[in-house]
């Protein structure tokens, strides 16, 4: 592994001397501090002392044949643990914290399982992601459940401009893309619309390892998508709003031999709103969401689930002397479905209310941003969480931040209802798991031409909940801490756009000193794009030590360390039309991050695409 590493790091080198002479990149735009909404959950971007990464379109089109797990991975300094190839199931870790506590929404939209309580982003397809934004630690004080890890939020295709773009794509496995969107705008109009549809021929998800389900055969992937957004401007100066996407993903999987296991995968949300100024320093925004989550399984293990979530928000944004307030009122409601011939849950309902408060305020270099949430529902009662962060600006030099913040995660359906075998049953009694994390970063000037960031981390987990096997359900017993160092550097030179990151931590079970099921101790990558005139050509090196995929450092569960190398060029024919061959895991490393599961072995893919107004 080390001897990969400097060798790709060497080629990098060598790509940036091809400069005739040293000058800044005119494409190198910094991204240690992004303009974000999720951070402060305003109706207005601003910048946040919290860790937040933000994926562009630019850098989704850069990424080749990879999937959403595998681009956050590359980009945000997030693990990820792979069940497969395209279409398999996908969890993430950001600095320790499981999938099920990691809040993702799409377009402000919750479309997650309330059974098995995470997102299925292996259905939401690149193609239909205008930006992604990733906020690191607890947010819990806006959010409420689930935010423990983190807030991933999706937007989908569409811009408040002119646009229109179409792309085709063909690639190894035979793999076909295909998709198209328009954007028309006016002063009192907006409308987005876009499609797409993908099927690739991909190879076994398992291998000889997964006993139990391994078969040899193919298991082909297709995904069509939608996205719509529409907005009209009254009269009296409201803006009123709808949203709406799809995805629908079919995926072969392997349980054993004989059969054809499938699961077909429907994520899909709408959202209508009207947001208005009330005053010059008042804005609001009142919102209803829908989303859903439904999984057909057809194979040896047939099943249905179905999650339908419905949510009304009243956000209002002030403006403070040297900066903002937000206030709101959430109220949820989720509901599940199942298979007719199926056991049926105890309970298939339930309903959160929920009022929030965030602030922020500058002053004579100093900047405090605070948060603050009550959640009230019926199974486990009221649960307050906060958040507070202080920064200080050094002039010229450097800023520093700390943050505290505490947060939650409410049991899943399955943990409380779940039907009853001689196996398992549900716990009702179950009550929410409880973390606090501290945070504190050294950042860059942002007038500096060398961006970097150095944050340190401590994550603790309490009530964690685990099975059981005395007493044959979940219980809230188990302790984990997370601590860690997280470096980022970003600069351009020698007319070379350079971005690398690198995290050590310690993911630790605290009472049994077990390294966490899928964490690594270290893990990071490293990239370069440089422009020669109408060529762009660009290389990342995406690497992490060993891991353990189970609870007990079972040396037969023993992951390797491992590093794959991508790189891509793009040709721009015209204005409009551009060309791009993108190879990723370039020289065929074979590794997994589950047992049993290879990770995808080296793609290529070629891309035609066409953007215009």
């Amino acid at each position: 592994m080390k001897a990969l590493s400097i060798a790709v790091l060497a080629s990098l080198a060598g790509l940036a001397a091809q400069a005739q002479q040293p000058a800044r990149n005119p494409i190198f735009v910094p991204s240690i501090d992004p303009l974000v909404v999720t951070a402060k959950r305003g109706l207005e971007p601003g910048t946040t002392l919290r860790d937040a990464v933000v994926i562009s379109r630019e850098d989704i089109d850069a990424a080749g044949p990879v999937s959403l797990g595998e681009l956050l991975q590359r980009k945000a300094g997030i693990e990820l643990r792979a069940t497969g190839g395209p279409g398999q199931p996908e969890s993430i870790f950001i600095r320790g914290a499981g999938s099920a506590q990691t809040l993702v929404l799409i377009d402000g939209v919750r479309a997650s399982s309330s059974t098995v309580g995470t997102t299925a982003i292996e259905a939401i397809p690149l193609e239909m992601i205008e930006r992604i934004e990733v906020v690191k630690g607890s947010l819990s004080s806006l959010y409420g459940s689930d935010a423990i890890g983190g807030v991933i939020q999706v937007f989908t295709r569409h811009k408040d401009v002119p646009h229109f773009f179409s792309s085709v794509d063909y690639g190894t496995q035979n793999d076909r893309r295909v998709s198209a969107g328009l954007s028309t705008a006016d002063e009192s109009n907006k409308l987005s619309l876009s499609g797409g549809y993908r099927a690739v021929d991909a190879r076994s998800a398992t291998n000889p390892r997964a006993t139990f389900s391994y078969n040899p055969d193919r298991d082909p992937f297709e995904d069509s998508f939608f996205t719509f957004h529409a907005s009209h401007k009254t009269w009296t100066g409201e803006w009123l709003s709808l949203e709406a996407f799809g995805s629908n993903a079919g995926t072969h999987f392997d349980s054993g031999e004989p059969g054809d296991d499938k699961t077909r995968h429907t994520v899909a949300g709408a959202k209508l709103s009207s947001s208005t100024h009330f005053m010059e320093d008042w804005a609001s925004s009142l919102a209803f969401s829908e989303g859903i989550d439904k999984l057909n399984t057809a194979g040896n293990f047939p099943s249905r689930f179905e999650t339908d979530q419905l949510m009304a928000t009243w956000l209002n944004e002030l403006a403070l002397r040297a900066g903002k307030l937000v206030l709101g009122v959430e109220g949820r409601r989720e509901k599940i479905k199942f298979d007719e011939t199926a056991t049926p849950f105890a309970k298939d309902r339930r309903d959160t209310s929920s009022v929030f408060a965030g602030a922020d305020e500058d002053y004579a270099g100093q900047r405090l941003e605070g948060s603050y949430r009550y959640d009230s529902e019926e199974q486990f009662g009221g649960r307050s969480t906060g958040s507070l962060s202080y920064g200080l600006a050094w002039p010229s030099v450097a800023r520093l931040s700390f943050t505290y913040a505490r947060g939650f995660r409410a049991p899943t359906f399955y943990d409380l209802y779940g039907p009853a075998s001689d196996f398992y049953h549900g716990n009702p009694g179950l009550q929410p798991e409880k973390s606090k994390s501290y945070e504190a970063a050294i950042r860059s000037d942002p007038t500096a031409s060398i961006q970097w960031k150095l944050t340190a981390f401590d994550n603790h987990y309490d009530d964690l909940i685990t099975y059981s096997f005395e007493q044959a359900t979940v219980v809230n017993v188990a302790r984990a801490r997370a601590r860690g160092v997280e470096a980022t550097l970003e600069a351009g030179w020698y007319g070379a756009h350079w971005r690398g990151s690198v995290t050590w931590q310690r993911p630790r079970d605290e009472d049994t000193g077990f390294q966490l099921q899928g964490r690594s101790e270290r893990y990071g990558s490293a990239e370069v794009s440089k422009r020669y005139g109408q060529w762009t050509v660009g290389a990342s090196l995406q690497a992490s030590g060993e891991r353990f995929d189970s609870t007990n450092e079972a040396p037969e569960s023993r992951l390797g360390g491992y590093a794959v190398v991508d790189a891509r060029v793009t040709y721009a024919i015209t204005k409009q039309w551009s060309a791009q061959v993108a190879a990723t895991n370039l020289f065929d490393k074979r590794y997994e991050s589950a047992v049993g599961y290879d990770s995808p072995r080296r793609g290529v893919l070629l891309s035609a695409r066409f953007e215009s107004f």
